[in-house]
């Protein structure tokens, strides 16, 4: 972004420091906690453009509490857009066996997580809804399905299909340890041995597995524009509900 519009001002928020070492000068990295109550209001003094939130599942309590702050901070007219990935493995052709390693831990992920720790995967499904309950207007949805390895016929599918294994296989025991250790008391040692099995899995070109990808953006009214309609239910986030604990 900082690169394609270099008269702008492009501004990244994360709880470690950035690893590039080739930043434009016009783009700035900020380790900070978007949970802080200071991001309710114009934190830094000015308003955005475009907010962007990408692979956020699993990291809020309240997903939604984000989706307003972020309508908060934008300039009338501005845009938000979210993309996320629905944890559920799917599969149409029936070669993927219920006891499928990913499958089962797709599901040992989402008990640890949402059951027990209260940080809730499966939010893409459900964020359309939430940016017009947060005022958002022109809302628009759309689904993208991802294969998992180079099983799908479609050029494009198989390279994806090639780039989300390796992810997934490079990622595997970060998105697993935290989770399995806090909720079931698994050891370092122990979440290994259990991963070795889902990593070994990924390798199967026999089970034509995928993940949907979910892209929500909207548009905050302009000047005078109404907000969406869609009432907000009760327990919507406020500042005063906010989630700031002060620990990541």
């Amino acid at each position: 972004m900082a690169k394609e519009w270099p008269r702008s001002r492009v501004e990244g928020m994360d709880i470690t420091p950035t690893r590039s070492q080739i930043v434009p000068a016009n783009c700035h990295i900020h380790v900070d906690d978007i949970r802080s109550k200071d991001w309710w209001g114009l934190a830094n003094g000015y308003t955005y453009d475009y907010i962007h939130t990408r692979m956020s599942m699993g990291i809020f309590p309240d997903f939604r509490e984000i989706i307003q702050k972020s309508y908060n901070n934008l300039e009338p007219g501005g845009w938000m857009e979210s993309q996320e990935i629905y944890p559920t493995v799917y599969c149409d052709d029936g070669t993927m066996p219920d006891d499928w390693p990913l499958k089962q831990w797709s599901q040992d992920q989402d008990e640890a997580a949402h059951d027990i720790l209260g940080i809730p995967l499966r939010i893409a499904n459900k964020l359309q809804k939430w940016y017009e309950q947060a005022g958002f207007v022109e809302v628009k949805e759309r689904i993208f399905r991802i294969p998992i390895l180079e099983w799908a016929k479609e050029p494009q599918l198989k390279l994806l299909g090639k780039f989300m294994v390796e992810n997934m296989q490079q990622g595997l025991y970060g998105w697993s340890v935290n989770y399995f250790h806090r909720a079931f008391g698994w050891t370092e040692n122990e979440t290994r041995v259990r991963l070795a099995q889902v990593y070994n899995s990924l390798n199967d070109k026999s089970v034509h597995a995928y993940y949907k990808i979910y892209v929500v953006y909207g548009r905050k009214p302009r000047e005078g524009e109404a907000p969406s309609q869609v009432p907000k239910p009760e327990n919507w986030p406020t500042p005063e509900t906010a989630f700031d604990d002060g620990e990541f």
